[in-house]
């Protein structure tokens, strides 16, 4: 993961720390695991929170802030798609 500069105030997604990240702070990022303390780099992959409201796949209706972000990424000849699927908290 590359090492950056926060542009904006958020949260770690490692796996038990969710703890402030602090714009102007040096973070790792990645786009399936999000933003993360340089400590929390090495960490087990936490879930990405779910800032919109959408559709599980299940066909449940996903309340802002509720449930959980999954990148799906495929290939179609030779252009990638990356697409964020929302997962309700009984699929997650």
């Amino acid at each position: 993961m590359p090492t950056i500069v926060a542009n904006r105030a958020g949260t770690c997604t490692a796996a038990g720390c969710g703890g402030r990240i602090l714009k102007g702070e040096y973070v790792e990022y990645s786009a399936a695991t999000g933003t993360r303390h340089l400590v929390c780099a090495s960490a087990d992959q936490g879930r990405r929170p779910n800032l919109k409201a959408g559709m599980c796949r299940c066909g449940a209706q996903v309340a802002p802030r509720e449930g959980t972000l999954v990148l799906k990424e495929s290939k179609r000849g030779a252009s990638f798609r990356k697409e964020w699927l929302v997962q309700c908290s009984r699929c997650a």
